[in-house]
């Protein structure tokens, strides 16, 4: 190390250390799945000298059940007893500066706060210690480098279609490069952040290197893709963009890293919100999060994709439903989409014990933490003790937010089959720019994404009773996503766990939007486009093209699915696109929202009230009808 005086490390645990396993509300800490590459990291420090300690929030666990954890994880050894600083113990939280001011006490560094460095994934928390002149570092992979003297930077990693094979993936993961993003025809461009020492070995070893925002930049800040709907579809040489509007002030400028045919790429700092910077006309996927994640550069078909995709090959024969399957899959109806929607949607209370409707699910909302917490009740109810409910936490712009997961096991496979819908919502469309308060105004989402969630609800519903005739043979995850509309990230989060744990997913189901119909056709859509992988793409067709056979048999009101391969205008737009990331096999459906694919397809038919407090309307038997389907598809998928 260059300092003389011996540095103390201390880490954040969530998303940074591994997976918390939380239960269902009354939420609690049941485990901790340690990301492979920490206990390596761990030792490396420990054999440098250095004392290693913890900052983390942990909810109402006792300093005896952090202890638990961490022996079952087999990191205990690492850590100073004196160093692990528990929310729950001291009564102060992150990102308050309170907790860092402890920490460094604690550390006899109090008026040398320079000697702590903070490892966390949030830029909020992050900045905290930073302000107090701690140093920060955003990934563990990362903490060598920086404490060796290293600078960071923002990087993009452009590969010609020459060298587009995966050898130049290896030898970036060689390097202390944390990956961010992958995209372009065949994955041949990154967005990553780099140490100052590997970026001068990437010019050496022949890569294009864009050096991108200024050195320091990834400590305080993280990296958004905003799209702006407006600007591309006016297309060149049109001056409709919207840039100018956001990005004008001498601080703001500095914050925009590059432009590209996606959007803008634009480090947002630890105090700012995405929720500042909504384009108008937006469309699905307005921005995205880029999030570190190491197994982005994983080569698709080795690994968790390898299993996915030997056994998503389209048989010959799709095994058909057997009769008592119809007829439970049958009693998926609109009043059964209803009844979860309305609840949800505010139109009735969520509890009828305490006659509460809340008025929104947008995630700075204060009824965003009651609406998780019904929902992992509703599962609970529908499983009936079969469903094994979790709560997956992550945290975005310092606030903690829960994924809700239901799974059920199956009997003759550990594969497993998701079906999957986000569960807040934003009105931001419904008022000037900067105009929107989220903590307060309503966000109804009854389409967007309320209409997924209650097919969720009803599919889980059905299957589980289809379940205790004939056990499945893959098990199943019922799985609601958080803060999709702040950037997929609770998706994000989601599938980097998955990936990183090998888990083998073999399909994706994704509901986006199911509820709006007013014109005739009764169209709906069908996404699987993917540029970087077009055998995920291939991959992933073979669940479109089970959703397309199964339409008449179930649900002969709705005409036969809009297949969108590329170009696909829903590409990276819907949560689908996080699994997708990682080779997973995914497709999301919605109503008629875009137009195509074909020449002759029927003229789409967007929601008019998307992104507003108007977003009250769903046509209850055409989103039932869609979740049959979905139901169906995707009973199929665990069987075969």
């Amino acid at each position: 190390m260059n300092e003389t005086t011996i540095p103390i490390v201390f880490f954040d645990i969530g998303d940074t250390l591994g997976t918390p396993k939380i239960s269902s509300p009354p939420s609690r800490l049941e485990g901790l799945d340690i990301y492979s590459y920490i206990p390596t990291i761990l030792q490396q420090l420990k054999d440098n000298g250095l004392k290693i300690g913890i900052i983390s929030n942990t909810g109402n666990e006792t300093e005896d059940d952090m202890r638990r954890v961490l022996e079952e994880a087999r990191v205990d050894g690492f850590f100073e007893p004196s160093l692990l600083i528990y929310s729950s113990a001291i009564g102060i939280k992150k990102p308050s500066p309170e907790i860092f001011r402890l920490a460094a006490e604690r550390a006899g560094y109090a008026n040398e706060p320079k000697n702590c460095l903070f490892v966390g994934e949030d830029s909020k928390e992050r900045k905290a210690a930073h302000d107090l002149g701690w140093q920060v570092v955003p990934h563990p992979r990362l903490v060598g480098d920086v404490l060796n003297g290293n600078r960071l930077k923002y990087i993009r990693v452009t590969v010609s279609a020459e060298q587009s094979d995966n050898a130049w993936r290896a030898a970036i993961r060689g390097l202390s490069v944390v990956p961010l993003y992958v995209t372009g025809e065949k994955g041949n461009q990154v967005y990553a952040i780099a140490t100052t020492s590997s970026i001068t070995t990437l010019d050496d070893l022949g890569f294009q290197v864009d050096r991108l925002g200024s050195e320091g930049d990834p400590l305080t800040t993280e990296v958004y893709l905003l799209r702006d709907d407006r600007q591309t579809r006016t297309g060149f040489l049109n001056p409709q963009g919207q840039s100018s509007s956001f990005f004008v002030s001498d601080e703001e400028t500095k914050w925009v890293l590059a432009s590209s045919p996606e959007g803008l790429y634009v480090a947002l700092p630890g105090d700012r919100s995405v929720e500042e910077y909504h384009f108008e006309e937006a469309y699905h996927g307005h921005n995205l999060k880029l999030l570190p994640d190491l197994s982005l550069l994983e080569p698709f078909g080795e690994g968790n994709n390898a299993r996915t995709a030997s056994f998503l090959q389209a048989p010959t024969v799709e095994p058909s439903l057997s009769d008592i399957e119809l007829e439970k899959l049958k009693t998926i109806t609109p009043d059964s989409i209803r009844g979860y929607l309305e609840r949800y949607a505010g139109i009735k209370p969520l509890d009828e014990s305490t006659g509460i409707k809340i008025t929104s699910r947008h995630i700075h909302s204060p009824d965003i933490g009651l609406v998780t917490e019904a929902l992992a009740k509703d599962l609970e109810k529908i499983g009936g003790g079969h469903f094994n409910i979790r709560m997956n936490r992550f945290v975005h712009e310092g606030r903690e937010l829960d994924n809700v997961e239901a799974e059920l096991r199956g009997s003759g496979s550990e594969e497993i089959v998701l079906v999957t819908a986000h569960l807040d919502s934003t009105a931001i469309s419904s008022h000037a720019p900067g105009d929107y308060d989220p903590d307060r105004d309503p966000a109804p989402g009854a389409d967007d994404d309320a209409s997924g969630v209650a097919a969720v609800l009803a599919i889980a519903d059905v299957i589980k009773q289809i379940a205790e005739v004939a056990l499945l043979k893959r098990t199943i995850r019922f799985v609601l996503f958080n803060a999709e509309e702040h950037g997929l990230v609770g998706s994000k989060v989601y599938a980097r766990n998955q990936a990183s744990f090998d888990a083998p997913i073999v399909g994706v189901f994704q509901m986006d939007m199911i509820g709006y119909n007013v014109k005739p056709p009764r169209s709906f859509e069908v996404h699987v486009g993917y540029s970087p992988s077009l055998e995920v793409e291939a991959r992933s067709l073979v669940l479109a093209e089970r959703i397309n056979r199964i339409v008449p048999e179930l649900s002969p009101n709705l005409q036969l699915p809009q297949i969108y391969t590329q170009p696909d205008p829903a590409e990276g737009r819907s949560d689908h696109a996080s699994f997708h990331a990682h080779g997973y096999a995914a497709c999301t459906t919605s109503e008629d929202f875009f137009a195509g694919p074909q020449s002759g397809s029927p003229t789409e038919e967007p929601n008019p009230n998307y992104h507003k407090d108007r977003d009250t309307f769903v046509d209850f038997e055409y989103a039932a009808d869609i979740a049959r389907v979905i139901a169906a598809a995707t009973l199929v998928t665990a069987n075969l």
